[in-house]
């Protein structure tokens, strides 16, 4: 009858301990909404990045064109 109160006991710490486990990683996840600020952070976030990479694009094409044309200019 000890030996079953003492194996008795030594699960129910490990339920304890299963239990704590369960409540940290359920502290941990992430929900839908959580994933929703995220994606819509990120979207925001690459469509600012298109935007400024198209800025640069537009206006380094237009400064390159500007140096052919003076260039070939220049060398008639």
């Amino acid at each position: 009858m000890i030996k079953l109160e003492s194996v008795t006991e030594k699960i129910l710490e490990r339920l304890a301990a299963v239990e704590r486990d369960v409540a940290v990683i359920r502290a941990n996840y992430a929900t839908k909404a959580d994933l929703a600020a995220v994606e819509a952070s990120l979207r925001a976030s690459i469509a600012s990045l298109e935007a400024t990479m198209l800025t640069w694009f537009i206006w380094t094409a237009i400064a390159l064109a500007s140096l052919a044309f003076t260039a070939a200019k220049l060398i008639n």
